[in-house]
């Protein structure tokens, strides 16, 4: 019996899962040795594996160099996959939940290029916040969400970015200088935790928290939004314990349906 299992294992499809599986854990883009040696491949195998997996736009060469990266149909097929997890029965209730006890909207945000990706959302009727339905998104720079996975960033990664992004101004109070914006994303470093004071639209400032896997891995973040005339920037605090304590049951949500 185990004999038959191991070899259940070790089919065609077994392979190319560990593939992808080695790239999209991988740090940085892998080379193609190293992915046969993280699975146990021969080289030769691992090259045609990989040509099936190009051909079909899971894995890509990064530009300039053979090194192995996600293609565009991993990340939507990624994309898809973490928002129906984040939309699961228990996740979207405890998300419910959340909305009607603080009485504001609640999102739940995943980063996709320079934007943040709304997988998932709770609408709290009396609240007059910006409700970001499923499948909207939002830029980085100006999101509690966005500013959470830039604070993820390596430092020199971080640089990079904050050298090539566009700031656009989407509201008066808006962070557009790259000064500025280094500084709020250093302190939602070191605090985890973030907050947007009327910088997507006027009127309505908002905060958000971490959701992170086992590994401590931030796979997406919880944020609100909230009408100024109602919670100064300043009393968004109030906020954090509740939506703390929700993020680690979806997260514990979301390892228990693995």
């Amino acid at each position: 019996m185990s004999d038959s299992k191991a070899v259940a294992r070790d089919q065609p499809l077994d392979r190319l899962l560990h593939v992808l599986d080695v790239v999209a854990h991988a740090d940085r883009p892998i080379t193609m040795t190293d992915v046969a040696a993280a699975c146990a491949l021969p080289v030769p195998t691992v090259h045609r594996l990989v040509a099936q997996l190009e051909e079909r736009r899971l894995l890509k060469r990064v530009l300039g160099s053979k090194k192995l990266a996600v293609g565009a149909a991993l990340v939507k097929l990624g994309m898809a996959a973490a928002s129906a997890a984040m939309r699961g029965d228990q996740s979207h209730q405890i998300l419910v939940a959340l909305a009607n006890r603080i009485g504001e909207h609640c999102q739940i945000g995943q980063r996709v290029d320079d934007e943040v990706f709304y997988a998932d959302a709770a609408w709290a009727p009396r609240s007059q916040g910006l409700y970001f339905e499923h499948g909207h998104r939002s830029p980085l720079h100006c999101t509690s969400i966005g500013k959470l996975f830039l604070s993820e960033m390596p430092a020199e990664q971080f640089e990079w970015w904050l050298g090539h992004a566009v700031l656009e101004p989407l509201a008066p109070n808006t962070i557009v200088s790259p000064d500025a914006l280094r500084k709020v994303v250093n302190k939602v470093r070191k605090d985890q935790w973030a907050a947007s004071n009327e910088e997507v639209i006027a009127g309505v400032v908002g905060c958000a928290v971490p959701i992170r896997d086992a590994q401590g891995k931030l796979i997406a973040g919880l944020g609100i939004s909230v009408p100024s005339a109602r919670v100064a920037f300043g009393g968004l605090a109030e906020f954090r314990q509740p939506m703390e304590a929700a993020a680690a049951e979806i997260a514990a949500a979301i390892a228990a349906a693995d």
